[in-house]
C-alpha cells in the first residue's frame, strides 16, 4: 500500500520533472517568431507540454493539467498549419504562459493552488490572446489532416502513427529498471489512447483502456504486470485494425485475482 509520505514524494517528484519540461519549453521557443524551430523541435514541445498535463492530471494539479491541455493543442495547431504561421508576439505569448506555469508549480510544491481571481487576470488573458492569434483546436482537424498527407484512412493511419508511437514509448518503460516512470507511461498512455478509441467510435479499444485503469488504481503495486497485460491488449488490437477486424476487439485486460469486474462494450466510453 502507498502510504501518504510516498505519495506526496511521488507528487513533489513530478513538480521537478514539470520544471525540467518547462526549461525544454522555454528554451525550445526562442526562434519560433522567425521561423527557426524545426518540425522535430516543435514535436519536442508538443511532447513536453503534453507530459506536464498527463502527469499533473495524475496528480491532482488540476489547474496545471488544464492549462498544460490548451498549451498542448496551441502547439498541435502550429504543427499542423492550421493558423498563420506564428509571429513574435505568438512567440512572447507562448513564454509568458510558460513563465505562468512556472508560478502555478511553484504554488502547488508549497501545497497551494492558483486562486480565481490571479488565474482571471494573469494567466487567462494570455490564453485568449493565443486563442484570438491561432483559433481553436479541433482533433478531427488533425486526423483528417494527418491521414489527407499520408493518403491513407484515417483509422488505419492513427493506429500506424499515433498508437504505434505511444506503444513504442511505453515499450521503453517496460524494459527499464524505474517502475515510478513505468507507472506515469501507462496511465498517461491509457488514458491518450482512450481519447482517441472516443474519437474514432471505438468501444472496445476504450473499455481496455479504461480496464488499464482500474487495474493501476487498485493495484498499483503490480504495474509490470498490468504494462504487461495492457501491451498485449493494444497490440491485438492494434494488428486487428490494421487487417480491418473492428469486431471481438479486447475489452479488458485479465489481472489474476484482481477481482475487478469485466467492461461491457455497450457501456459508454468515459471522458477523458
Amino acid at each position: 500500500m502507498i502510504t501518504s509520505d510516498q505519495e506526496q514524494q511521488v507528487k513533489l517528484q513530478f513538480l521537478d520533472e514539470a520544471t525540467d519540461y518547462l526549461d525544454t519549453l522555454e528554451s525550445g521557443l526562442l526562434g519560433l517568431g522567425t521561423g527557426k524551430v524545426t518540425a522535430k523541435q516543435l514535436d519536442a514541445l508538443l511532447r513536453a507540454a503534453h507530459s506536464i498535463k498527463g502527469g499533473a492530471g495524475m496528480m491532482g494539479y488540476t489547474t496545471l493539467a488544464s492549462l498544460g491541455h490548451h498549451l498542448e493543442d496551441y502547439f498541435k495547431i502550429i504543427q499542423y498549419g492550421k493558423s498563420a504561421a506564428p509571429d513574435s508576439h505568438v512567440e512572447q505569448l507562448l513564454l509568458g504562459t510558460i513563465d505562468k506555469l512556472r508560478q502555478i508549480v511553484a504554488l502547488n510544491r508549497q501545497g497551494r493552488d492558483a486562486d480565481d481571481a490571479w488565474l482571471d487576470t494573469q494567466v487567462n488573458p494570455l490564453f485568449a490572446q493565443l486563442r484570438s492569434r491561432l483559433g481553436e483546436f479541433n482533433p478531427e482537424d488533425e486526423a483528417n489532416m494527418l491521414a489527407s498527407e499520408s493518403g491513407e484512412d484515417i483509422l488505419t493511419f492513427l493506429f500506424e502513427s499515433e498508437v504505434e508511437r505511444c506503444l513504442s514509448q511505453l515499450e521503453v518503460s517496460v524494459n527499464s529498471q524505474d517502475s515510478q516512470n513505468l507507472y506515469d507511461e501507462l496511465l498517461i498512455s491509457a488514458e491518450e489512447l482512450g481519447g482517441l478509441a472516443e474519437m474514432v467510435e471505438l468501444p472496445a479499444f476504450g473499455s481496455l483502456c479504461q480496464s488499464v485503469l482500474l487495474h493501476l488504481d487498485a493495484q498499483p503495486h503490480q504495474v509490470r504486470s498490468i504494462a504487461a497485460l495492457a501491451l498485449a491488449g493494444w497490440r491485438r488490437t492494434q494488428a486487428m485494425v490494421l487487417i480491418g477486424q473492428t469486431s471481438n476487439l479486447p475489452g479488458e485486460i485479465e489481472l489474476p485475482g484482481s477481482g475487478i469486474m469485466a467492461i461491457s462494450e455497450a457501456e459508454t466510453i468515459p471522458e477523458w
